[in-house]
């Protein structure tokens, strides 16, 4: 399920600080999860994933944040 337009941001803001505190963990534990274990292979491609969309939207970021902070509300 997608999140609603209007808290967008706020939800995916909250979800992506819980990965970005697991992938710290992650680092802590040599890549094993609480149990001992490797990620499996999926969620291995995930994180890569989403380590490419962040990149890419830490680039858009500065333009849409020059946008967003000069617009009036």
């Amino acid at each position: 399920m997608s999140n609603m337009s209007h808290c967008r941001f706020q939800n995916t803001n909250m979800d992506l600080q819980d990965c970005i505190d697991y992938a710290q963990e992650l680092i802590d534990t040599n890549g094993k999860d609480e149990d001992g274990y490797n990620l499996s292979r999926d969620e291995k491609d995930a994180m890569l994933d989403m380590i490419g969309k962040a990149q890419y939207f830490a680039e858009i970021g500065e333009s849409l944040a020059d946008i967003l902070y000069n617009q009036e509300d």
